[in-house]
């Protein structure tokens, strides 16, 4: 918890020295998460999220490992542009599994990193990891 709270406090500081662009990144997440809300609900966008910061060797989980808290607004675990970045690009819920597409990692567009993971429910109907592609982002790249 002191390791949270350390980056939180950083986050702060960051925040009251540049407030227009901490405002702004504030409109970015509540917007994407206010638009997954919206078409999937917070219910089940929490349960991935959740999911997705379970995952051994993911990096974002420093940022959901809380998700499944409700009292969590949704909007603080998606970072747009201010580092260290996760989005989700991409989200196909079916009833037993999920294909879910993110980018995590520096703010940089030739150093994110994009990972196809799928979710799939096991005996407890809870979502677990199935398979995990991962690559990184090259402007320009053709291929892909």
């Amino acid at each position: 918890m002191a390791i949270h709270a350390q980056a939180l406090v950083a986050e702060m500081a960051e925040a009251r020295r540049s407030p227009i662009a901490a405002y702004l990144e504030s409109l970015r997440n509540r917007v994407a998460a206010r638009r997954l809300a919206k078409r999937y609900g917070s219910a089940k966008i929490r349960e991935i999220l959740s999911a997705l910061g379970e995952i051994e060797g993911f990096p974002p989980a420093q940022i959901l490992w809380n998700a499944n808290h409700g009292d969590v607004p949704l909007h603080c675990f998606f970072r747009s542009r201010i580092e260290p970045v996760f989005r989700i690009v991409h989200l196909d819920i079916q009833p037993m599994q999920v294909w879910v597409s993110v980018e995590y990692g520096p703010a940089h567009p030739k150093r994110i990193i994009r990972e196809n993971i799928r979710l799939q429910r096991n005996a407890s109907l809870e979502l677990e990891l199935a398979n995990r592609i991962t690559r990184k982002e090259k402007v320009g790249d053709s291929t892909g």
